[in-house]
Order: structure tokens, then C-alpha cells, then sequence
């Protein structure tokens, strides 16, 4: 087993070790529920934030300080709660359905008359639970002394505290027993109060006793007539609200109200909750397990396969991701899922990750620093080291060390490379590109060796398929040769292509091409070639003409040989030396100019050719529209150019006909420069032979390559129309230097 797969390994042992104790965390906090604590605080503060507004439906009549002093101290005389009850017992008045949040417990003489009273209205009464003696955990109902307890309803009013000693929730049902609230509300809705022998826990929205629900006094209940008509068809409990009296509880607002709440305001809070149908169910321990447990494996898959930054990131979105979840599900479905497990794993699984990726990270530095003193690398990586008492100092400064030497290692190679004078590219075993050099990105477009394939690389340049055939059969020769031309950013150049595969010991096999330019050789093998075809066939031929005619006089050979064919195969024999000399000429890469006047040029190319169009009866008409332009030439080289143009303008136009030569400058905004264009018509004989019209205005003698090799040369465009019949005209654009009134003004 090599070092690397004893560290994945490793690396496997510990995640598999960090997600038993995130497990157990998890089994802890959600199965011990050791978060609810803290869940609870969350709750109380989404509770907080969201809010709930009180139903308009429910007043309550309250037993406050006043009362107490108007009507005679507590207890109050039932004979009060009579009064009052006869009172609404009116249509004007009349409440849906009354709650009385007070406990009857001892008899009196004015029970009888407050049971007749209460069962002229639709009633609720609550009743009271102890602790059996002879089971403590068994609670033992209380009703309200007789006849109360048989002229309403009766629901519990048992308050469930959570941990903290909060009021969050209530049991719906208590030995059988609804709730006193849930029994109000299916007293109003005409339902019977379903009976059960242990409720569920529901948690419900407490309404700010600061906001809190309408609220009349008992003494003004009973003397004012118009605060009774705002009872009608409400949900009214009557309850103790005077502080001294000690009947308030802590809820989520105690703390934000630094005061606790009446009791009766929390069985209008859970009533007001119950008309909403707004009760909010919890989320059981195995549920939340399951919940939590899906963020938590995500997150645990993050931290081997993100970096830490990532995994980090990852990881307060999902803790972001849990919160809002609950606090939606809480606001739009009324289900409390705690996120709070969730939260405490992640914020401990992530520096606990940390600790043990850093402790992995610092072996690895002592593992690679020890084989470092093993390999003293050139002097490149000469670097002095200074110690340090801190650790991880001491460690990262050996890793400093491993990577210089190895980052001037790879610097050296690639250098090497990039200097390279032929073009360089490396294609993994999937043809993907992995390196190309400097002299490829000067040839090639990015486009084309950016994320580039082998086999697209090889379409898009038309490389011959031949070139790659090493790349799929590893039992022939690695190494292949192929010459062909591609288009460059510097035009069409020749190149020596060479294939061959890199084998690397500890990687799959690379595709290595280079590509060397050698259209400069090729050029000079042409032009040897064709210096060899002219000197040992064109210029031997008037040669041996000569040699012939001044030979011995044999019998068959005239004793005078006529001087005018000596004279004219010497003259043929100047003029191919001539056209040798001017073809090597145009072959330069540079052109040594100089301003001429165009003019100048078109006269001497006019006087050339003037005795052969007089011999022809053609008529040479300069009709040019400029005089005064100057144009950066080679003079000899142009003037050949417009000669040969002209030549074969004469040679092909009908006798006694007309060969114009027009010029005329043109300034061209886009470019911000002047062009000037000489046009060359004449006549094209309808019966001419196709094959005669071929060569027409092609060039002689030197042909068409040197014409419009010179005329490129002087960054001109030429341009060509020949029909078979009518007029046919050659155009020869070259960019204007000066004008003669420049030069004045100079």
C-alpha cells in the first residue's frame, strides 16, 4: 500500500469517526432532549417576530384592582357573578358563550341562584386537579361544588411548563378532560367536546398581553349598559387580572414585558389560537431525527469533498437554510421543527473537521519535509531556512521549502518549453489540450488552444489523420513526420509536423506535436528549383542558337550566317536574363522604395510598349485624372509590372483599336488614407479562342506570380474582369503617399 492510499485511508477512518459522533450528538440533543432549552429560546424569539394579532371575538371581563374595591374585596360574593349573568341574559347583550376562569370549590348560599343564572347562557367552568395520595403520579379531578358542576361545561385549566418554566403549550385533554378553551370553543360552534384519556401536547400563538384583547372591568360590566353591548355574540371570559391576587404566569412576553400574564389572558390567547385554527403541532423526536439527520449527512459530505472555505460556506447556508425552514413551517403550516440540534452539530462538526483535517495536514508536511531532506534539489532552490519555535510554523515552513523547489523545478521546464523556437502542444490521453508555448499562442488563435480537443484541433487545421495514428495504436512506431501548409495569424506557412507519444511512468501517455515552420526553406528550395529549370532549359536555348549560327561552315550551312539572328537571340537571351534578375527581385520579403510621381511611372510604362502597339495600329490613350500624385515604389519592379499589363493588353486587343489608361485618386474615410487606382481597357475580339483569352492581362514573359507578388509587395490590390466579348479591364490600387501639392507646401 503506497503512502497515498494509507492517507485516503485515513482520511476515510476519521469521517467515518466524525459522523458516529455527530450521530450520537444528534441521538443526544433530539432523543435526550437536551436542545429544547435553547430550541425554546428560538422559539420564543420567532414567536416574537412574527407576531399574532388577537380575535375581536373575545373580551374579557376582568376581575382587576377596581373591582375588587368597588364590589367589596375577594373573594367577591357570587352574588356578583348572578348579577352579572342576569344581566347579559338579554338579546342586546347576549355573549355567544361565557367562560367563568374561577374555581367554585367551596359551597355557599348563593350557589343555587348563580346555577340558575349560568344555564341561561351556554357556559364553560373550569375544574381543578390534586395529586392522589396514594399514587403522586395520578392526578384526580376537582369539580366545581353542586349544582355548578351540572349547570355548564367543565374543562381543565392544568398549565403546561416547559424547562425554562415558560408557558408554551397546553394538553388538549387532561383524565379525559378537554381543555377550558377548547370547550369554549365547542360550546360557541354547538359541538360536543371530545373526551380523550391523554391529550397531545400543541403549542399556541401568545398574543402580547400589551396589545391584548378587548378588556372590561367587572364593575363597569355591571353598572354600565354600554359596555355590556359589547359583549354580544362574543366569547367572553370572566377572570382574575388584579396582580395581588397572584393568578399570572411567565410566557414568551414576560421577559420583553418585564411582567407576566393573567391566567385568563393565557386561555384567551389558547381559545383565540383554537377559533384560528392556528394550534401548533411539534415536530416528535424520531421526525426530528430524521429531518436533522439530512442536512447533517450533506454537511458531512461537504467536509471531504469541498474545500474548507466551501464546506464552511456550505454549512451557514444550511444552518441559515434550517432557521428559515422552521420559521415557515411554523408561520404557513403551524409545525415547530427545531433547528436548534442541527445548529449545534454544525458549529461543532466544523472545527472539529478543522482540528483533524489541520492534525492530517501537519503529518503530511512531516511525511513530504523528511523525503525533502533525502532529495537536495539544484541551486535554484538554495533558499536558507530559519527556525521557529511555533509548530505549525515549523511545518509550513518546510512545505515553503517542498514547494519552491518544486515550483523551480516546473519554472525551469517551462521555461525551456516556452522558448522553444517550434510551436509545442501537449493533448492528454483524451485529447484534452494540457500546454501549448508562446510561439502557439503567436500562430494559432486562443479560440483554437483554449480548451481544445486533439481531434477538433486536428479538423479545424485539416491536419492529415495519418499525423495521429500513434495516438490510438500504441504497437506501432510513437514517432510520425508530416509536412503540409496550414493558415497561421502570419499568413499560410509550411510546416514539419512531429507526433510522437510521451510515456510517463506515473500517468497515462501524452500526445506531443511539434510543429516546425519551415516555409522559408521551401521558399528557397522553389526558387532554386525554378533558378535551375531556367539556367539549364530557358537561357541554354538562345545559347545554343548562337553557338550554331557561328559555327564552322559546313555544306549545309550558308558560308555568311545574317547578323540580325545573332543580334536577336542575344537580345532574347538579355531579356531572360533580365526577367531572372527581376523574378529574383520580386522575391525579396522588403521592397526598397522610394516616392515617385505616378506620372512618371505611367510614361515610362507607356513608352515601353508604344512601339509594339504601333506596330499593331492600337492607339495608347493616357486619359488620367491626376498628375500630381506620388506613390512610395520600386521603380524598376512597378514599371515591369504595368509594362507586362500593358503587353498583354496590345497582344490580345483587335487591330486599330484603342487601349485607355486611367488614374484617379479616392479618399477613403474608414481608413482616413488616399488610394489611388490605374484602370487598363481595351477591346476583346468576339471570335477570340477561349483558350487565347485565358492568359489575357495574366502578365508575359515573368506571368502572373510576378505580377501580383510586386504589386502585393506594394500593398496594392489588383483586380480583373475579362469577358469573352467587350471591353476588358484590369484595375491596380496602391496606396497614395503625397501629392505634389504636399510637396510644395513642404
Amino acid at each position: 500500500m503506497n503512502k497515498h492510499t494509507e492517507r485516503k485511508a485515513r482520511l476515510r477512518r476519521e469521517w467515518w469517526l466524525t459522523t458516529a459522533v455527530a450521530l450520537v450528538m444528534l441521538a443526544l440533543l433530539v432523543l435526550g432532549d437536551l436542545a429544547r432549552p435553547m430550541g425554546n429560546v428560538l422559539y420564543d424569539h420567532l414567536m416574537r417576530l412574527q407576531g399574532f394579532r388577537a380575535t375581536q371575538n373575545i373580551v374579557i371581563i376582568a376581575v382587576d384592582d377596581r373591582s375588587l374595591q368597588e364590589l367589596g374585596g375577594w373573594p367577591l360574593q357570587r352574588s356578583q357573578y348572578t348579577e352579572l349573568l342576569k344581566r347579559l341574559d338579554d338579546n342586546c347583550c347576549r355573549p355567544k358563550v361565557i367562560g367563568l376562569d374561577l374555581l367554585f370549590l367551596d359551597p355557599s348560599s348563593d350557589d343555587l341562584a348563580l346555577a340558575e343564572a349560568i344555564k341561561q347562557h351556554k357556559a364553560v367552568l373550569p375544574l381543578a386537579f390534586k395529586v392522589q395520595e396514594d399514587s403522586p403520579s395520578s392526578l384526580q379531578a376537582i369539580d366545581p361544588v353542586a349544582p355548578l358542576n351540572e349547570a355548564a361545561t367543565l374543562g381543565h385549566i392544568n398549565l403546561s411548563f416547559d424547562t425554562d418554566g415558560v408557558i408554551r403549550g397546553i394538553h388538549t385533554h387532561e383524565q379525559g378532560w378537554s381543555h377550558f378553551a377548547l370547550a369554549l370553543h365547542a360550546k360557541g360552534e354547538n359541538k360536543n367536546a371530545t373526551s380523550a384519556q391523554s391529550g397531545h401536547y400543541r403549542r399556541f400563538r401568545m398574543v402580547d398581553p400589551r396589545v391584548g384583547f378587548p378588556m372590561i372591568s367587572l364593575a363597569d360590566a355591571l353598572e354600565n349598559n354600554i359596555s355590556r353591548t359589547l359583549l354580544k355574540d362574543k366569547y367572553v371570559l370572566i377572570g382574575v387580572t388584579a396582580p395581588s391576587l397572584g393568578d399570572r404566569y411567565p410566557t414568551l412576553y414576560s421577559g420583553k414585558n418585564n411582567a407576566s400574564t393573567p391566567g385568563v389572558a393565557v386561555l384567551a390567547s389558547v381559545l383565540n389560537a383554537s377559533l384560528n385554527e392556528a394550534l401548533i403541532d411539534e415536530a416528535t423526536p424520531w421526525t426530528l431525527f430524521a429531518l436533522t439527520l439530512i442536512p447533517m449527512l450533506l454537511m458531512l459530505q461537504s467536509l471531504v469533498m469541498l474545500r474548507p472555505r466551501q464546506s464552511l460556506i456550505l454549512a451557514v447556508l444550511l444552518i441559515i437554510s434550517g432557521i428559515t425552514t422552521s420559521y415557515a413551517l411554523l408561520t404557513f403550516a403551524d409545525y415547530w421543527v427545531d433547528p436548534v440540534p442541527f445548529v449545534l452539530i454544525a458549529l461543532l462538526l466544523q472545527p472539529l473537521w478543522a482540528w483533524r483535517r489541520l492534525e492530517a495536514i501537519v503529518n503530511l508536511v512531516q511525511d513530504k519535509a523528511a523525503d525533502l531532506r533525502q532529495f537536495q534539489p539544484a541551486e535554484r532552490t538554495s533558499a536558507a531556512m530559519k527556525a521557529s519555535r511555533e509548530v505549525v510554523l515549523q511545518h509550513a515552513k518546510l512545505l515553503d521549502h517542498a514547494v519552491a523547489s518544486a515550483r523551480s523545478e516546473l519554472d525551469f521546464l517551462s521555461v525551456v518549453i516556452d522558448e522553444m523556437p517550434d510551436t509545442v502542444l501537449i493533448f492528454d490521453t483524451q485529447g484534452q489540450l494540457l500546454l501549448s508555448n508562446r510561439k502557439a499562442q503567436q500562430l494559432f488563435d486562443s479560440s483554437l488552444i483554449t480548451d481544445c480537443q486533439l481531434t477538433e484541433f486536428a479538423k479545424r487545421l485539416q491536419l492529415p489523420l495519418r499525423a495521429f495514428s500513434n495516438a490510438t495504436d500504441a504497437t506501432q512506431d510513437s514517432t510520425q513526420q508530416t509536412i503540409f501548409q496550414l493558415n497561421t495569424r502570419l499568413g499560410l506557412r509550411d510546416f514539419f509536423l512531429k507526433t510522437t507519444l510521451l510515456r510517463a511512468p506515473s500517468r497515462s501517455d501524452l500526445q506531443l506535436l511539434i510543429f516546425t515552420d519551415i516555409t522559408d526553406l521551401r521558399q528557397s528550395q522553389t526558387q532554386r528549383d525554378r533558378a535551375l529549370q531556367f539556367l539549364s532549359h530557358d537561357m541554354r536555348t538562345p545559347i545554343a542558337s548562337i553557338l550554331s549560327l557561328t559555327r564552322t561552315t559546313t555544306e549545309n550551312t550558308p558560308e555568311d550566317t545574317p547578323r540580325e539572328k545573332i543580334v536577336s537571340h542575344a537580345h532574347t537571351l538579355l531579356q531572360m536574363m533580365d526577367d531572372f534578375i527581376l523574378t529574383i527581385s520580386a522575391e525579396a520579403s522588403t521592397y526598397k522604395v522610394q516616392p515617385v510621381l505616378l506620372d512618371n511611372l505611367l510614361n515610362d510604362s507607356l513608352e515601353q510598349v508604344a512601339d509594339l502597339a504601333e506596330a499593331k495600329d492600337i492607339k495608347l490613350r493616357d486619359e488620367s485624372e491626376i498628375s500630381d500624385i506620388f506613390v512610395m515604389a520600386n521603380t524598376r519592379l512597378l514599371v515591369r509590372a504595368l509594362v507586362n499589363l500593358l503587353f498583354n493588353a496590345i497582344k490580345f486587343a483587335p487591330t486599330k483599336s484603342a487601349i485607355r489608361v486611367q488614374s484617379r485618386a479616392q479618399h477613403s474615410l474608414e481608413t482616413s488614407s488616399t488610394q489611388v487606382t490605374i484602370t487598363i481597357s481595351n477591346t476583346v475580339e468576339a471570335n477570340a479562342d477561349a483558350h487565347d483569352l485565358v492568359p489575357l492581362m495574366l502578365g508575359f514573359g515573368l506571368g502572373l506570380d510576378f505580377v501580383d507578388n510586386v504589386i502585393h509587395k506594394h500593398h496594392g490590390v489588383i483586380a480583373r474582369n475579362i469577358p469573352n466579348n467587350g471591353v476588358a479591364t484590369v484595375q491596380v490600387t496602391l496606396p497614395c503617399e503625397i501629392s505634389l501639392a504636399q510637396t510644395h507646401h513642404l
